[in-house]
C-alpha cells in the first residue's frame, strides 16, 4: 500500500507538469505465493488479527457500503466471538440506529455500558436513541456526561446544543453553539441554531452575523452540477470519488495536464487536499 500526500492530477493542475515528483511512500506490504492445483490450510501468522476482528471490520467495510443486513450479521457474530468485547455491541446499536429501529439499538448499548459502564461512546449513540424516545431528560444528562468526558468533542457539543435547544432552554443552548465554535468556528450548526436562538431573544445583529457566516460557508446548492461535469471529463479523478477502487499502477512521471473545457473558471489558489 502506497501513499502520497496529493494526486498527481492535482499536482499538474497546480505546478504545471514540469514540477518535481512528489514522494511516494510504502505504507505496508505483504506477498503471498499462490499455488496452482491443491493447496492445504495454512495457519495464521502472529501478526493476523485474530477472527472477530476480521469480522469487525468486514461490518465496517459493509457500512460504508451501506449493506445493513450484513452489517448486523458481521457485528452480531462479533460478539460472540467476544462476549466482552463492548464495541461490537455499540456497532450492533449504531447499525439499528443508521436503519432507524431506535428500540432495537437499546439493549445493545445497555450491554455495552454493562461491561464498561461511563464508556463515552454508548453514552453518546444511547442520548440519540433517548431523543427518539423522548427522554430528553436521560438525553441530556448523557450527553453532558460525554462532554465531561471529552470537552473537545465537536460531536458531543452539537448534540448536546441541540438538546437544550428542544427543550427550550436558549441560554443553555447558546453557551454549548458558542463552545462549539470555540472548538470548531466553521461548524454550520452552530451558525445555523446560534441565528435563530439569537433572533427570537431580539438580538438582530448577532443574529445577522450567524446568518451571514452560515450562508457563506454552507455548501452551494449549484456545485453538484459543477462537480459531476468536471468527474465526468476527468475519470482519473472521478475513481477517487469512489468509496471502493484499484490503484494498478504508479507513474514514474508526471502525467499531462488534461484540457479543461473552457467553461470552466480558473482554479482557486487553495484546494482541498486527500
Amino acid at each position: 500500500m502506497n501513499y502520497r500526500h496529493l494526486r498527481q492530477s492535482y499536482l499538474n493542475n497546480i505546478f504545471g507538469p514540469d514540477h518535481p515528483l512528489y514522494p511516494v511512500v510504502e505504507i505496508a506490504s505483504r506477498t503471498r505465493v499462490l499455488n496452482i492445483g491443491d493447496n492445504l490450510p495454512q495457519e495464521p501468522l502472529p501478526s493476523d488479527n485474530q477472527d472477530w476482528m476480521r469480522w469487525n471490520n468486514l461490518g465496517v467495510s459493509y457500512i460504508d457500503q451501506l449493506q445493513y443486513p450484513e452489517v448486523l450479521n458481521a457485528f452480531e457474530y462479533v460478539t460472540r466471538l467476544r462476549p466482552k468485547y463492548k464495541d461490537g455491541f455499540i456497532n450492533v446499536a449504531i447499525t439499528y440506529i443508521e436503519r432507524e429501529k431506535y428500540d432495537e439499538a437499546s439493549k445493545p448499548l445497555e450491554k455495552a455500558l454493562a461491561l464498561r459502564p461511563g464508556d463515552a461512546r454508548a453514552l453518546y449513540y444511547r442520548a440519540l436513541v433517548e431523543r427518539r424516545q423522548r427522554n430528553s431528560e436521560a438525553e441530556v444528562a448523557d450527553l453532558e456526561r460525554v462532554v465531561s468526558q471529552y470537552p473537545e468533542s465537536r460531536y458531543a457539543r452539537r448534540e448536546l446544543g441541540i438538546s437544550l435547544y428542544q427543550q427550550h432552554r436558549p441560554d443553555d443552548a447558546i453557551a454549548k453553539f458558542k463552545a462549539l465554535q470555540a472548538i470548531d468556528p466553521d461548524d454550520l450548526a452552530a451558525h445555523y441554531n446560534l441565528a435563530i436562538l439569537y433572533r427570537r431573544k431580539g438580538l438582530k445583529k448577532q443574529a445577522e452575523q450567524e446568518v451571514a457566516l452560515y450562508t457563506m460557508k454552507r455548501i452551494d446548492p449549484g456545485a453538484p452540477t459543477y462537480s459531476l461535469d468536471y468527474l465526468r471529463h476527468h475519470p482519473e479523478i472521478s475513481n477517487e470519488s469512489v468509496p471502493w477502487h484499484e490503484h494498478t499502477q504508479m507513474y514514474s512521471a508526471p502525467l499531462a495536464p488534461a484540457t479543461e473545457p473552457s467553461s470552466y473558471p480558473a482554479p482557486a489558489s487553495k484546494t482541498g487536499t486527500q
